[in-house]
């Protein structure tokens, strides 16, 4: 009787439990606990380091992203209430950014969180980023309890109650794990292959904030598009950035810019962080999985025929 009256307790115990009580340890793989995140101080820190400590807010953007700047405000705000009870951090994507642009930013807004730039992309990669602004946030036992793109009620709550220790349900352990399938190309086939990274966004939404870098989206996918029939020689891939982006931005892109090479959306990132391009427009060629050569300056035009007049 004192057996199966134990066995009744443990049974009742473990339905009654909450989903953050059952959370003895992070649902987040090792590789995520671990990754290093490199301040602009100099300090390297990990959410493994954290664990069991305070919860933590990581927080995806860019200098050019107007609703990362609209919600800086907010941003600070959530810093300054909750920073002794909850680990801020701010990550800036590193595209089309340098410490400088994020430096302004920080004292146009007065911030005060720790500050990483994310200058390989493995963060990116590592947190599925789809979009800015991206925030996570994770439990004492680093559980990922909120992903999205708003700084709205929802995430507010979520923030005052993970302060306090209150339980929240947990998403789901699959959350952030890359579904997409990836881009293949063949590489090997001792041909040399142009690759052109750009944005079907960064030709228009960069033109108020980035208007150089926007003209250089511009110009440099025109000229792809003249190379591509001048240099039939090399096979030319256009590779889309798959932030904000789908099949239906794509073709729209395409019918902009009359594109007759080949073009593909880098739905699961893996080129984009392969080759760690950081700088929108870039073009790198490969020849049997080596790279011969890159660029983001399509300025000199002559420069880049010569360059691809040796291929």
């Amino acid at each position: 009787m004192p057996i199966l009256k134990i066995l009744l307790i443990a049974v009742v115990t473990t339905l009654l439990a909450t989903p953050l009580s059952l959370a003895k340890a992070s649902n987040l793989p090792e590789r995520l606990l671990n990754m290093p995140i490199t301040l602009t101080s100099g300090e390297i820190v990990t959410l493994k380091q954290y664990q069991r400590h305070k919860p933590v807010y990581l927080k995806f953007w860019a200098t050019w992203c107007e609703p990362c700047r609209e919600q800086m405000p907010h941003f600070e705000q959530i810093t300054q209430q909750y920073g002794d009870d909850l680990m801020v951090i701010a990550i800036n994507l590193g595209i089309n950014d340098d410490l400088a642009a994020v430096r302004k930013i920080q004292n146009e807004f007065n911030l005060s969180m720790p500050m990483a730039i994310d200058s390989s992309g493995d963060l990116a990669q590592a947190f599925r980023l789809l979009g800015t602004p991206y925030h996570l946030l994770f439990d004492k036992q680093m559980n990922l309890v909120h992903l999205g793109h708003e700084d709205d009620s929802v995430l507010d709550n979520k923030i005052a109650l993970i302060s306090r220790e209150k339980p929240l349900d947990l998403l789901a352990d699959d959350a952030i794990t890359e579904t997409a399938e990836v881009l293949t190309l063949n590489l090997n086939d001792n041909k040399p292959h142009a690759l052109f990274f750009t944005a079907t966004w960064c030709d228009w939404y960069l033109k108020d904030t980035r208007s150089a870098v926007s003209q250089q989206c511009i110009a440099a996918q025109q000229s792809v598009n003249q190379f591509a029939q001048q240099f039939k020689n090399i096979a030319w891939q256009g590779i889309i950035s798959r932030l904000w982006t789908g099949e239906a931005e794509l073709s729209r892109y395409v019918k902009k810019y009359q594109i007759k090479h080949p073009i593909a959306i880098d739905a699961s990132n893996n080129l984009f962080h392969q080759y760690t391009v950081k700088e929108l427009p870039s073009l790198v060629i490969v020849k049997n999985g080596k790279v011969l050569f890159k660029t983001a300056d399509f300025s000199d035009q002559k420069s880049l025929i010569k360059q691809l007049s040796l291929l």
